[in-house]
């Protein structure tokens, strides 16, 4: 299979993931990708997604130094962002799986891990579109995120349903709400860890 071939299936998946989610989410499903593969998958999204993020921290204007200080030290540090994404991903596809099985779901950690993985590839292209319209059309990128946060959150309970098989879109919002809460701990432990090394390292 050549390049050509692979952009032109991940341009119909990504097209079908925005405006038919739930047989976007059966056909990722339906590929059984290794597992070993997707938790590499899923670490490079993190990593591609923290130098973009990087390369957005020294575009534009230079920052207000205040400002600067009430952003944490883990998201000042585009290796500690990196961490942090990655761990926040990783506890996302645990809870999500844990929570969705006890609320009667039948998803298991690789469907939900493939999902999660597609879903941080569109986040980088999202990403990536936000760098050049920031230069060139600053209204256009505010747009693109409020687009890109709703949509998103939609495809994302979307996946949620088609990965339990619940058939029920509020099912799936509870889960990501039971989910949410229960990643809030994981991340704070996270968080805390970056910044006490951040401060150990200062």
């Amino acid at each position: 299979m050549g390049p050509d071939m692979n952009t032109k299936l991940l341009s119909d998946l990504a097209r079908q993931t925005l405006f038919s989610p739930r047989a976007a989410a059966d056909r990722i499903m339906a590929l059984w990708l290794p597992r070993n593969w997707l938790w590499m998958a899923l670490a490079l999204m993190s990593v591609l997604n923290g130098i973009v993020y990087s390369l957005s921290m020294h575009m534009g204007a230079e920052p207000d130094p205040e400002a600067v200080q009430m952003i944490p030290p883990a998201f000042q540090s585009p290796a500690l962002f990196t961490l942090f994404l990655f761990g926040a991903l990783v506890i996302t596809v645990l809870t999500l799986t844990w929570v969705g099985r006890s609320l009667g779901g039948s998803g298991q950690v690789p469907q939900i891990l493939a999902l999660l993985t597609w879903l941080q590839v569109l986040r980088l292209a999202v990403q990536l579109a936000l760098l050049v319209l920031v230069v060139a059309l600053p209204f256009a990128a505010l747009a693109l995120v409020m687009v890109a946060s709703v949509w998103g959150l939609i495809i994302l309970v979307t996946f949620i349903d088609r990965a339990h098989g619940f058939n029920n879109i509020f099912k799936s919002v509870a889960v990501l709400a039971l989910a949410v809460l229960a990643m809030v701990v994981g991340l704070s432990a996270i968080l805390s860890v970056l910044v006490a090394a951040v401060m150990g390292g200062a």
